[in-house]
């Protein structure tokens, strides 16, 4: 009998010793998969500014400095270098609704604005260079210079300016010249491929594809830049901003799980997730991996650093 429960025993301890190495070896496994980790207040404001205010956009430029848009009355747009340091800001009064702000690839700055139903471009200092819409002008899918949901903007190598007008009535996206001629708009309100329920962001990858984040229809829609229809994924909740970098795209889903997902552009599968968000409204990347992403209602931008 002693022998017996001598076997238990020892039986028992290499039962012990197998879950507990398995504990220990589930751990190590969620602390790889953790890739990022949070830079607290990261930017410096500047005199007069303690806080952001409701943030709707945010990219950087070639040089890794930040350029935020928020729901700020004297100081919309704010300009940050890559340590946080306030460089400059401006849009003083000029905003009714602040929604996305994107740079392009030769260094100018898009935002748009929901309430007037109109998109801006400025160089790097602030100077407006082009205005689309008609300030407080609505128009229906087919208004070739007018706009009811304006949300989003991306510029294409050759300069093409393509809108997403989708937070409102409107369902579509709406295809400009660089010079800002009205081309050709597609979309319209439904579940089909191609038709749209709330097309709120909009990206381009390097070979040129249309990403659209087709919000109310908890899908990804892929578009050449013709509108040809090529491909659609699921599995992002509802996608309110994209953000595409090399073979990446950055999703955040600012309703249903309040996070960020990292997928690959090949396949549309999920390599990475960032949980614990605030209503996450727009997303960019540094050439260093360094997240930015703009919280509408938790009033932030918050910075995550690749450990």
């Amino acid at each position: 009998m002693a022998r017996i429960f001598e076997q238990l025993l020892a039986a028992a301890g290499v039962a012990t010793a197998f879950w507990a190495a398995a504990a220990i070896q589930s751990a190590q496994v969620r602390a790889a998969e953790s890739h990022y980790q949070l830079a607290e207040n990261w930017a410096q404001f500047p005199p007069g500014v303690t806080k952001w205010g409701a943030v709707t956009g945010v990219d950087v430029d070639a040089h890794d400095n930040v350029y935020v848009f928020h729901r700020n009355e004297s100081m919309p747009i704010m300009v940050f270098d890559s340590h946080g340091k306030f460089l400059r800001a401006w849009g003083a009064g000029m905003f009714k609704t602040t929604h996305f702000l994107r740079v392009d690839r030769s260094g100018y700055v898009w935002v748009t604005d929901r309430g007037e139903m109109q998109a801006f471009k400025f160089n790097s200092e602030g100077k407006l260079l082009m205005t689309l819409g008609k300030k407080g002008v609505t128009g229906d899918n087919t208004s070739p210079d007018a706009f009811n949901g304006m949300a989003d903007v991306a510029v294409a190598k050759n300069g093409d300016i393509f809108i997403a007008d989708g937070e409102g009535p409107n369902t579509r996206v709406v295809k400009f010249s660089k010079n800002g001629k009205f081309l050709k708009w597609w979309g319209g309100k439904g579940t089909d491929p191609g038709q749209f329920n709330v097309p709120h962001s909009i990206a381009i990858d390097s070979k040129g594809r249309i990403y659209v984040a087709d919000r109310s229809n908890s899908r990804i829609q892929i578009f050449d830049q013709g509108g040809k229809f090529l491909n659609q994924w699921t599995g992002f909740g509802a996608p309110w901003g994209l953000f595409v970098k090399g073979d990446l795209i950055y999703v955040v889903d600012g309703t249903e799980n309040n996070c960020l997902l990292i997928a690959s552009t090949k396949d549309g599968k999920v390599l990475e997730k960032i949980e614990g968000l605030r209503n996450p409204t727009a997303v960019a990347v540094d050439s260093h991996d360094a997240i930015y992403v703009g919280e509408v209602n938790g009033t932030d931008v918050k910075k995550f650093v690749k450990q």
